[in-house]
């Protein structure tokens, strides 16, 4: 697997420097919420991996992709991630999980930082 980054395109050089697994929505079996860094260029961004098997046949769907977010938003999310007593923990019940699992009125995750039609990049190319 080969992360790339959406400024300087060079190949390998991306990587999670956070994440917190979120408990299931509507659409998605497991949800991790992860803070990126380009080890090459320092772009910073957040990205999400969701992954169903609720399809036909129990068909796997799997969506990883990064966007980017304000410094604020980043530096929000890194700090409610190293405040959870268990980030791996998608049932943790701590106030950072609770604050990150928020909820569309369908049911879907709302993915911090992320605007309607804001750019996002596949985290694997």
């Amino acid at each position: 697997m080969s992360f790339h980054c959406p400024e300087c395109s060079q190949r390998e050089s991306l990587r999670i420097l956070k994440r917190i697994e979120l408990a299931p929505d509507a659409r998605s079996d497991e949800i991790s919420l992860q803070v990126i860094r380009c080890d090459t260029c320092g772009f910073q961004g957040l990205a999400a991996y969701e992954e169903s098997s609720r399809g036909a046949l129990g068909s796997e769907s799997v969506d990883h992709y990064g966007y980017t977010a304000d410094a604020q938003s980043i530096k929000s999310v890194i700090s409610l991630i190293n405040q959870c007593p268990a980030p791996r923990d998608s049932g943790c019940k701590c106030t950072s999980h609770r604050h990150l699992n928020l909820r569309d009125t369908t049911g879907r995750w709302i993915n911090p930082g992320y605007e309607p039609g804001q750019r996002t990049f596949p985290i694997v190319l």
